[in-house]
């Protein structure tokens, strides 16, 4: 599935992929250098679905290029995905240009795309000028090209963007019928967990923390960002401890530790959290109970689980 971030420089294209599909804050990009030419990234996105984001670089420079006849239709063809982001604090007579000529393009070599986004980026600062730029873009469309693009205002630093690009990349998996049997093989091993251990369980991809699926539905949720920062430190002082004792059991021979499975628990509640890899962390709710945590890490340690795994691992062929 290739996606095209296209637009002038500075409107923050790098800045949403990275937030969106790394899990990165904001501000861990507040100053990235500037993208030289395209930049191509693959990810999985919800754990469903393989992405190919092309990051087109917005210097002058770079546009000459991709809209040159040598490489106009490398650049703008087999696009699954149209993303167009500008920086709505810059009223620059050389957008309306661009972006014609970029519509232009997209409609000549992916005539196939039913819909074109447009992100008005920078609303939260005081000096955007959001209205002003769309009556510019609108002007090069036609009545009928106007129901095919749709205009949002977002803000990269508030979330407001990336909300708006899961949305589009949700809208992608429900046209992927591989990615829905996909989704309803994982829905299936989860529902069979919890009809055996009476737990609800939540299977969170890696690394842009997204809700995959859970027994309870889909919801929105914050992205799971836990395992970037405790896991990490927690492991490495476990290992330490566990390295002194085995010294002083005689024992030389010191396997690698692997994190595998963390619990919390509440008045009401055990929370249960384990790592299925790099591809996703299971969290489980389980009711106050010995014996249905004792359950729940049984189910965790069955041949059920391990099924879950390989689902998890498989490769999605190209979409």
């Amino acid at each position: 599935m290739k996606v095209l971030l296209f637009g002038p420089a500075g409107a923050g294209k790098t800045s949403l992929m990275r937030t969106t599909c790394l899990g990165y804050n904001f501000m861990r990009v507040a100053n990235l250098a500037p993208t030289k030419g395209i930049s191509r990234e693959n990810f999985i996105f919800r754990g469903l679905i393989e992405v190919n984001i092309w990051d087109a670089g917005g210097q002058q420079k770079y546009m000459e290029q991709y809209f040159s006849e040598t490489q106009k239709e490398f650049v703008f063809s087999e696009i699954t995905t149209a993303i167009f982001m500008v920086d709505s604090t810059k009223i620059d007579p050389t957008i309306k240009e661009i972006f014609e000529t970029y519509v232009m393009n997209i409609l000549e070599f992916s005539p196939h795309i039913e819909k074109l986004y447009v992100l008005l980026n920078k609303i939260d600062l005081q000096n955007s000028q959001e209205d002003q730029i769309y009556e510019l873009l609108s002007e090069v469309l036609s009545d009928d090209l106007k129901e095919r693009v749709e205009f949002t205002p977002v803000s990269v630093k508030e979330g407001t963007a990336q909300h708006r690009l899961i949305e589009i990349l949700d809208q992608e998996i429900q046209k992927s019928t591989l990615s829905l049997q996909k989704l309803g093989k994982i829905r299936h091993q989860l529902d069979s967990f919890q009809r055996d251990t009476l737990a609800d369980y939540f299977l969170f991809n890696r690394p842009d923390g997204l809700l995959i699926t859970s027994t309870l539905g889909k919801f929105e949720s914050n992205p799971l960002e836990f395992m970037k920062f405790e896991i990490g430190s927690l492991d490495s002082n476990i290992y330490k401890i566990y390295q002194k004792i085995l010294e002083l059991k005689g024992i030389n021979t010191i396997n690698p530790l692997n994190l595998d499975t963390i619990t919390y628990k509440s008045e009401e509640s055990y929370i249960l959290l384990k790592d299925i890899g790099n591809n996703a962390v299971l969290l489980a709710i389980i009711k106050k109970n010995e014996q249905a945590l004792l359950d729940v890490i049984r189910k965790l340690n069955s041949d059920d689980f391990h099924e879950l795994e390989a689902l998890l691992s498989e490769k999605l062929n190209a979409m």
